[in-house]
């Protein structure tokens, strides 16, 4: 990578492989004869000629900061390429190497240079200084590398100064922080900004260490002088900003003077990070230019130039072998990549929050940048598609919808993909084992198989989706949707506003709503929460997904109202907190599913195989519109033979989690799979043992008023508490669509009813992906629901009105015969997700079987690995 990753000490040991590359890249040339002065785009360029100067035309400049002595070598292997007529063909490239970027942007902005290789402070300056020209020039960026994308910081602390073990960030709150110099970005400026005015510590001890000022943290000298001084405690230091690739390194002993094993055993990485942002990129000015004479017949010529360079730069090829040991030595990982600098704005933000840069010059990459090159990261050109959401939802959705050649744009407020995996309730994390939660086509390699994951470790798997896929050139961050109507012509007009506070009004073909299921914004919260009822408590009532730290538990005597997965995570979690005390309460008793049964086999070999669904179909009936025909003569015998059946998996599953009797039993009170599809939930024994131990008190029962210093319920009995946290889940939000569009949604108590959990009967040109389908294995799929609806758009597969209300109209009756009666029984699938995946598969023209053989088929479990390629497909069918 370009931070860090050319040190001084590492030029002499690439001096023979950058020889070498420009001895391979010269060999390229296979001309050398003069051509008649031309500009640039001339058929017949004129190579370098004794004493005779390129003219204003044909010359092109590219300014470049020298953090490292390597950084010449590495141009002069690339100018090789790029003058080669066999290669980039610019025979008047040439390069002029800057000591701070500084004079870098100056010479952009005056035009001395036509482009800089900019780092992103650097990148903002240009675009906040251009514009101040009299012209009104803008800054547009023309390529980057792949490992510029998505750059990352991470917040470290010591062991030994973390109160009660829990890396969360609040451990920085009043410490002595060490950071990079103040002009680095990954090293000062976006976390400290992150610190202070995100996460809410202002109060902490900053020391920057200042090395290199002027080239902004590229050598990243400082990053590596704050580990040190976090590893001494020089200057009562005890947490360090930095980048995760300086940390990795110094983890891997890359770094002279930091020990790997002391780093590894006394530092530890907080949960949380700041916002990722872009790094370098090719910066020119679009507009009049100053080296062209000023003159607005030249501004083509200097579009021109800059298109071509960047044309040719993006054709470099890494599995060429003259390219690639210089490609290699830039930082490349496996290409040069279209433009994209910082979306989230991360970088701006910072800086305007210091008084450094204006708030919202920052550029939208479109159709502006393609002006420039026709490489430069251009989606689709077909109907424009408006993705509400970056979640893993909204992630596939983009994906899928690309690859039919929609032009995509999805919008979340967040500065970072992920929805509610950024930021969640204290120990949140995946109620399925990784190999049920993964992408199709990405393999979840940070944890391992039969783990069940983190929420901060799905995070990351999520980001690095994207990176994998590239597609944060289609995600606009920071951007909220605030309203969608729809035209007469069945378009759309989208309303979003940036964290800027800038509105703006955008036109869309067909819209996507991926929210997921589940929305912070909207939690669900009991009456009692507000209002007289609860006006004479002293104490706190928040939501599930406001109590995020430990501290917000410590020492308190805790109430959870609930008995989901979150009211029951909090509750183990505000024991394992240290809180005083801590009560469940729990309006009905539900059946919990062990990870485990009988403590041996894992549920899903049960409960999600082929047979097992089988199993359950048997009790339930088939599932409308998906499986198979002789599922229902199956039902007609199944519906007499499994009742009791599963009345010994209930008496099972209840003596796994001691719950056999008593109020909080459900055995005996609500059947297994019937209470799944309301209160689905995979638990371990963490609940069981903390009930047993008396660490927390399992009551049934409900409030209905208030004391000072706690709550009456309904039975008379009170419950003694500082903090109640409601566990009770989100609800849905329509609002964010015109009330005509409302109307012919027909939302009624059970929930939005769609055609295959996906499309409106009524309403044209609007889909929902994730936000009205709940399957086991979720993020898997959402994927298989975007591919096919993807397909159902680009008109590969058929699907008429009647068709669409008659198979809603057989699923509200087939739900509504056995399923509880909750706001989200028209999203649920859940136990009968294969047969579902199987309708997918036939739609889409895929096989329906994706195991290799008839018994794993229906005795193994169906994983996301199964289903591997099935996007991929979309795009070899394009």
């Amino acid at each position: 990578l370009r931070v860090g990753s050319s040190l001084a000490s590492r030029a002499s040991r690439r001096q023979d492989a950058i020889i070498n590359h420009r001895i391979a890249a010269r060999s390229l040339s296979s001309s050398t004869t003069a051509a008649p002065d031309g500009d640039i785009t001339s058929t017949s360029r004129s190579r370098w000629q004794f004493l005779v100067p390129p003219s204003p035309k044909q010359r092109l400049l590219m300014g470049c900061v020298s953090y490292d002595p390597s950084v010449g070598q590495i141009w002069d292997g690339i100018k090789d390429y790029l003058t080669s007529s066999s290669g980039g063909n610019l025979p008047h490239f040439d390069f002029v190497l800057f000591t701070n970027y500084e004079q870098q942007v100056s010479a952009l902005v005056d035009g001395q240079i036509d482009v800089a290789w900019n780092g992103p402070v650097a990148h903002v300056m240009a675009e906040d200084l251009a514009a101040d020209r009299p012209d009104g020039a803008l800054v547009e960026s023309c390529g980057m590398r792949d490992v510029d994308r998505d750059f990352r910081s991470v917040a470290l602390m010591k062991r030994d100064r973390l109160e009660g073990g829990e890396a969360t960030v609040s451990a920085m709150k009043g410490q002595t922080i060490a950071t990079g110099s103040t002009d680095s970005p990954q090293g000062h400026l976006v976390p400290v900004d992150w610190l202070v005015h995100t996460v809410g510590i202002d109060d902490a001890n900053i020391i920057p260490h200042e090395f290199d000022l002027g080239k902004h943290g590229d050598t990243a000298v400082g990053e590596i002088e704050a580990m040190k001084a976090m590893l001494a405690g020089s200057e009562g230091a005890s947490g360090a900003l930095v980048s995760e690739m300086m940390y990795q390194r110094g983890l891997d002993g890359a770094l002279d003077g930091i020990d790997a094993e002391e780093l590894r055993e006394s530092v530890v990485q907080l949960r949380e990070s700041p916002p990722v942002f872009d790094h370098c990129s090719f910066d020119a000015l679009v507009g009049d230019h100053h080296s062209d004479g000023g003159k607005s017949t030249d501004i083509d010529c200097h579009r021109a130039k800059v298109g071509a360079f960047s044309n040719a730069v993006l054709s470099m090829d890494m599995n060429d072998p003259c390219q690639a040991p210089i490609m290699k030595l830039e930082g490349i990982n496996k290409q040069w990549m279209g433009p994209r600098v910082d979306p989230a704005g991360a970088v701006r933000t910072a800086l305007n929050r210091k008084g450094l840069a204006d708030a919202g010059r920052s550029n939208r990459f479109g159709t502006k940048i393609r002006a420039f090159s026709s490489s430069a990261a251009s989606f689709g050109g077909g109907e424009r598609v408006a993705v509400l959401g970056a979640g893993v939802s909204g992630l596939q959705t983009v994906r899928a919808m690309r690859a039919k050649g929609f032009d995509v744009t999805a919008y979340d407020p967040n500065p970072s993909v992920g929805g509610l995996w950024r930021q969640n309730y204290l120990s949140y994390g995946v109620q399925v084992p990784r190999q049920l939660y993964e992408f199709p086509d990405l393999d979840f390699s940070e944890v391992e198989v039969g783990a069940y994951p983190s929420g901060a470790e799905v995070q990351k798997y999520i980001e690095r989706y994207v990176d994998h896929f590239n597609l944060g050139d289609s995600i606009a961050l920071n951007t909220s949707v605030s309203k969608v109507s729809q035209n007469e012509d069945g378009s759309w007009s989208v309303k979003i506003k940036r964290s800027d506070g800038k509105e703006e009004d955008n036109h869309f073909d067909k819209i996507v709503v991926a929210t997921g299921l589940y929305s912070s914004k909207n939690p669900s919260l009991p009456a009692w929460a507000s209002g007289e009822t609860a006006s004479e408590f002293n104490g706190e009532i928040l939501h599930s997904s406001q109590v995020l730290k430990a501290e917000q538990v410590t020492g308190k005597k805790v109430v959870v109202v609930g008995n989901g997965k979150s009211a029951v995570d909090l509750a183990v979690a505000s024991s394992n907190a240290g809180a005083d005390s801590v009560t469940l309460l729990s309006r009905n008793a539900h059946w919990p599913t062990p990870r485990k049964i009988a403590d041996l086999i894992p549920f899903q070999h049960v409960f999600l195989s082929r047979l097992g669904q089988n199993l359950v179909i048997g009790l339930t009936g088939p599932l409308p519109g998906c499986s198979p025909a002789h599922s229902s003569v199956w039902h007609s015998i199944g519906q007499y033979i499994m009742p009791p059946i599963f009345k010994v998996v209930e008496l099972l599953f209840a003596a796994q989690f001691k719950n056999v009797t008593g109020p909080t039993s459900p055995f005996n009170k609500v059947g297994v799979v019937e209470d799944f599809y309301g209160y689905a939930q995979v638990l371990d024994y963490s609940l069981r043992d903390k009930v047993k131990s008396g660490e927390v008190d399992w009551k049934v029962g409900a409030i209905e008023s208030f004391e000072s210093d706690g709550a009456m319920l309904a039975d008379g009995n009170k419950v003694s508490a500082d903090l109640i946290v409601c566990g009770t889940g989100f609800q849905k939000d329509y609002s964010i669509f015109d009330s005509a569009t409302v109307e012919k949604l027909n939302i009624e108590s059970d929930g939005l009813w769609l055609f295959n959990h996906t499309i409106p009967s009524e309403v044209d040109n609007l889909a929902f992906v994730g936000s009205e389908l709940a399957v086991i294995s979720n993020i898997t799929g959402y994927g298989l629901q975007a591919a096919w609806l993807s397909k159902l758009w680009a008109g590969e597969i058929n699907a008429n009105k009647q068709d669409m209300e008659s198979e809603v109209n057989e699923m509200k009756e087939w739900k509504r015969k056995w399923m509880p009666n909750t706001p989200s029984r028209s999203s649920l699938v859940l136990l009968h997700q294969i047969h579902w995946y199987d309708r997918i598969m036939r739609d889409i023209g895929l096989k329906a079987s994706r195991k290799s053989n008839l018994l794993s088929e229906w005795f193994m479990p169906c994983e996301s690995k199964d289903y591997h390629g099935v996007l991929t497909t979309l795009e070899e069918k394009k």
